[in-house]
């Protein structure tokens, strides 16, 4: 089934299948721990500009860049690492999950669920993870039920409000 297709709830149970897969319980139990830590905290005004007061010139802004694509593939590589010496054959080993840092633990989930739930559901899996929401809330929430308004009664209160 298209992840586009599937109601929260089945996204939900699929992110936490491919996290237990590839995390083992203990790891998708931090993973969605770390996920529910509070927001960032700061003055985005303030913060805004002082970077904006120090932008740097344009030989320096290419060489950030250039220095970037260097640093995202030696993060890629270190990852792969990762990725291998936390499981063995497929299966996570909970021993090793357990040793690793909670940002290294949250980037291998993410690519996990990348890989399994897509570009597209992933984010939606991270936002069904937010405080408040998750395969309970959407099961068990139901609207109020409104009582319908004849069609009469509808046509003449707006003609009341147009009145007044």
């Amino acid at each position: 089934m298209s992840i586009l297709k599937m109601t929260d709830s089945e996204l939900y149970d699929l992110g936490v299948e491919v996290l237990t897969t590839k995390l083992g319980k203990a790891g998708a139990s931090r993973f969605l721990i770390i996920n529910m830590q509070a927001p960032c905290t700061g003055d985005y005004s303030v913060e805004r500009h002082e970077w904006l007061d120090n932008l740097p010139d344009m030989d320096t802004l290419v060489e950030q860049i250039r220095q970037a694509g260097k640093d995202a593939e030696a993060e890629r590589n270190r990852i792969s690492k990762l990725k291998a010496y936390v499981s063995k054959n497929g299966k996570p080993l909970a021993a090793r999950i357990q040793k690793i840092s909670d940002e290294d633990l949250y980037k291998l989930g993410l690519e996990a669920l990348v890989d399994k739930l897509s570009i597209a559901g992933m984010p939606r899996f991270i936002r069904l993870c937010a405080p408040g929401t998750g395969s309970y809330a959407i099961d068990k929430h139901k609207p109020p039920k409104l009582d319908s308004v004849p069609t009469s009664q509808k046509v003449e209160n707006e003609h009341l409000i147009d009145k007044k």
